[in-house]
């Protein structure tokens, strides 16, 4: 019997990478390395075997999730550049899905590019996540995208369900020290950085944000299989609610990434639309991402 507080609801499997302890993460790891200059590549894989480690053996809620239920994504790390044969720069693609409910699909709920990482690492030396401590910055960076992805996973099957997990991304954030904290706050980034994710999250602001978040997954995607217009209906509500929190909150991370992470997932769903919702979703999109304005024509008219 499981016991789980974001949903209550049986999945068929979907995709298992390796059956561990039942944690809430299912991730694959994969760390690429194109220079080889000044480690040896079997380093490469130790660095894979613990990021995966860490990600999936890890226990992160209270809850515990059944096999099918866990989170699965993905982790590229790619190495920019090997500062010493133990200390480099790289890039990290993240990204997340879960299930549909009633239907053997899956949706994705985060998509990130990192682009800067910069870490230490020892042949076999262990990842281990402790609360409320720094050890070391990958670990740390890691963890704080595991706890953004819980976040946003759970306010996806509850209002602001995911509020406690969004809560540890930030305790993460400020155990940072002094320096690597910079890396956090990328000025150079702008609003790109880890800082202000997390800050865009639990800001009052962006509260129709994370209502939208509900509204279009178990609202829309989860009764899609028996009922597309109730299911279309949802999400069309839901992204007024997005565009309402950016007319609060402009130009937020927060909600460029929701538009990277669900446009083709939607151009899909309204194609089978009216013409008036294939119109309001045109509209709605362009004002959330106008420099994408041109993709959202392909749901047709």
């Amino acid at each position: 019997m499981m016991i789980l507080k974001r949903f209550q609801s049986l999945f068929p499997c979907f995709f298992l990478v390796l059956a561990i302890h039942a944690q809430e993460m299912n991730f694959a790891v994969r760390v690429v390395n194109p220079q080889n200059k000044l480690v040896d590549p079997k380093v490469m894989k130790t660095l894979e075997t613990a990021i995966f480690d860490l990600v999936n053996t890890t226990k992160w809620t209270d809850d515990i999730f059944e096999q099918n239920e866990r989170i699965t994504g993905n982790i590229q790390l790619t190495i920019k550049t090997e500062n010493s044969p133990t200390s480099f720069t790289a890039e990290m693609l993240i990204s997340a899905t879960r299930p549909i409910y009633g239907t053997d699909a899956t949706t994705p709920i985060f998509t990130h590019f990192d682009r800067e990482v910069n870490f230490s690492y020892e042949q076999f030396q262990p990842l281990q996540y402790v609360q409320n401590a720094f050890g070391d910055n990958l670990t740390a960076s890691i963890a704080y995208y595991v706890y953004v992805i819980l976040g946003m996973d759970y306010d996806s099957y509850a209002l602001q369900g995911g509020e406690t997990y969004l809560q540890k991304a930030q305790d993460i954030y400020n155990t940072v020290p002094t320096g690597p904290k910079s890396e956090w706050q990328g000025k150079e980034l702008g609003n790109q950085n880890r800082y202000w994710f997390i800050e865009n999250l639990l800001s009052p602001r962006l509260k129709n944000f994370r209502q939208a978040n509900y509204e279009y997954h178990r609202l829309g995607l989860d009764v899609a299989s028996t009922d597309a217009n109730k299911c279309k209906t949802a999400i069309l509500a839901s992204l007024d609610h997005i565009d309402e929190a950016q007319q609060t909150y402009p130009n937020t991370r927060a909600i460029r990434t929701f538009a990277a992470t669900k446009t083709d997932e939607m151009i899909e769903i309204f194609k089978n639309g009216s013409a008036g919702d294939k119109q309001r979703f045109i509209q709605i999109m362009t004002r959330l991402d106008p420099s994408n304005a041109s993709r959202f024509t392909a749901v047709g008219y």
